[in-house]
């Protein structure tokens, strides 16, 4: 089944630090999409509402992250939806030889840090989980929802995705 995907390729060498084992790290601030062949500790800090999702090829040794602010894009361009950016990233992915079927997600965010009928963070993780689900993407683990925000730190090498709640408790999927 072929998947019709924005024709970005996202491959940057933006790498602001290497922990003390040479692995490199790399901020993904809201809207960033980043894939990469080498060994990457992405981070996503603050992730309320927003979702953060890493993907894995563990065949090709790639990897790839997304930081997500919202279900759809806004007119204004300002914040991008879930379906552009799951684009990219799975279309950069694409473009460095991966197929879809041997890629592996986590999926972390979506929390309703602020109390309103209209709850964004839901909105956003339905629709993500829809789209992997639709693209046939296999979702390796999941930690959506709840009233707390999150830092999430994903470790490319060992598919380890770190969460620390802004409740101070720290866990792994």
């Amino acid at each position: 089944m072929k998947h019709s995907f924005m024709k970005l390729l996202i491959v940057t060498d933006d790498y602001k630090q290497v922990t003390n084992k040479g692995m490199r790290k790399r901020t993904l601030n809201i809207n960033d999409v980043d894939v990469t062949d080498k060994p990457v500790l992405y981070t996503c800090y603050g992730l309320g509402s927003c979702i953060g999702l890493f993907v894995t090829d563990r065949l090709k040794r790639l990897a790839g992250g997304a930081h997500i602010p919202l279900p759809s894009t806004l007119e204004s361009g300002e914040f991008l939806g879930a379906t552009r950016l799951i684009n990219e990233l799975l279309g950069s992915l694409a473009l460095l030889g991966s197929d879809l079927s041997c890629l592996r997600a986590k999926v972390t965010g979506g929390a309703r840090v602020y109390e309103s009928s209209f709850d964004i963070g839901e909105q956003n993780a339905r629709m993500i989980l829809q789209k992997l689900i639709d693209l046939r993407v296999f979702i390796a683990a999941k930690d959506l929802g709840g009233k707390v925000s999150r830092t999430a730190r994903f470790n490319s090498e060992t598919g380890e995705l770190k969460i620390s709640t802004s409740e101070q408790k720290t866990y792994s999927i």
